[in-house]
């Protein structure tokens, strides 16, 4: 990879084979060529290149404990990568082909997917991560947890498993509420007929204790793992400050959806998707009639940026689908401004990092993460790289 910091700007050469979409399914991604690319970031930002030799990155966090590892997710490896002080670790933090029966094999969206540390990481050492694979033929997704020993995943444990999977709309990313509870996002695995039945994981959002069971006082009962839904692909979920769920939902074509998620919540997959007028679903905050594929949020906390960005969401649109391949409306970085809570939330989007292409560029950020020093860090999946944006105005 060839890279160069002028300005605002980032330029990375790149050459990469693998597709990912959050879109309706074709098994011929287009060809690929080698593109330059460049992204712009307001006055006083600067992008630079963190890493370029990691494969296929999805989920990326710090954890809880305040120290300067980032853990990375490889997508079809199965290995979780650490990066300690900027370097990256000669061996990974764990590799899934060690941990499951008959390797990780996978393929499509397939593969190591989620990555969360538990609220207590600083004395449990508890790393949660979300896969699918095909074991013995089948599709089959999971939920399952390390202990950090050492920089490195031992105690490999299977929370829940036999979750809907395909090659994509499979099981996708993890997060702990203010309860304590762990948060699954699941697809609905192209068998959108199932979304609305209870007794199916499919288009769900899944609430469980950190040890896999079902908390007693869940919507639908004791027995069931179900928090909210009627969901297509809910690619990533995060908790306000005041504790309210968000979920970024890819619609089939354009009509991708930003909502507030309340326990027993119905959201209408596959009968409504967009903005409408059934009482028996609720409706979205925010709906993009055209294709922008939205996948990773956080809520800035740091004090690297300036004040107006303090507790601001920022959202990573994706901006890619097998049927329209790319989307000017995505591949970009947008800051969430939200008013009110709850169904009375109001929401204003702005662009914040945009990533200048070519119509037929391979380049998708998938995932956004804050490190210790209040740098935003991107990984972005078609170019096997990660960025880190940071303020550096009178500095």
């Amino acid at each position: 990879m060839i890279f160069s910091l002028r300005h605002q700007y980032c330029y990375c050469i790149i050459i990469t084979h693998f597709l990912i979409s959050c879109g309706t399914e074709t098994n011929d991604p287009p060809e690929v060529q080698d593109s330059e690319i460049d992204i712009t970031v307001p006055d006083g930002f600067c992008v630079e290149l963190f890493s370029d030799d990691i494969s296929l990155p999805t989920s990326m966090e710090f954890p809880p404990d305040g120290s300067d590892r980032l853990f990375v997710n490889e997508l079809q490896s199965g290995k979780i990568w650490i990066y300690e002080n900027g370097q990256k670790l000669s061996t990974p933090f764990t590799d899934l082909t060690l941990n499951i029966e008959g390797g990780f094999p996978v393929q499509g969206e397939n593969g190591l997917l989620g990555l969360e540390f538990d609220p207590n990481y600083a004395s449990n050492g508890y790393v949660y991560v979300t896969f699918a694979a095909r074991v013995n033929g089948s599709e089959i997704a999971s939920v399952a947890r390390f202990t950090d020993v050492n920089n490195t995943g031992e105690n490999f444990t299977v929370l829940l498993t036999g979750l809907p999977s395909a090659k994509s709309h499979q099981i996708e990313n993890l997060r702990f509420g203010p309860d304590g509870m762990l948060y699954v996002s699941v697809g609905d695995a192209y068998e959108e007929e199932k979304v609305q039945n209870l007794d199916q994981f499919h288009g769900k959002i899944l609430r469980m204790t950190p040890e896999g069971n079902v908390p007693a006082d869940n919507p639908f009962g004791p027995d069931n793992y179900t928090y909210a839904v009627g969901f297509r692909n809910a690619f990533d979920l995060h908790f306000r400050e005041n504790g309210d769920m968000l979920i970024c939902d890819n619609g089939p074509i354009g009509m991708d959806r930003f909502m507030v998620v309340e326990s027993g919540g119905n959201y209408g997959w596959p009968e409504e998707l967009g903005f409408h007028d059934n009482p028996e679903f609720i409706n979205p905050v925010h709906v993009w009639t055209e294709t922008v594929s939205p996948t990773g949020m956080l809520t800035y906390k740091g004090t690297q940026f300036p004040d107006q960005y303090r507790g601001k969401i920022f959202h990573v649109l994706f901006g890619y689908t097998y049927s329209e391949g790319p989307n000017v409306n995505g591949k970009r970085i947008q800051v969430v401004s939200l008013d009110g809570s709850g169904s009375e939330t109001e929401a204003v989007f702005e662009d914040f990092a945009v990533w200048n292409f070519d119509d037929q560029s391979p380049i998708n950020p998938v995932d956004i993460t804050e490190g210790p020093g209040g740098s935003l860090y991107v990984g972005d999946i078609f170019q096997n790289s990660i960025c880190a944006i940071e303020f550096r105005m009178n500095r």
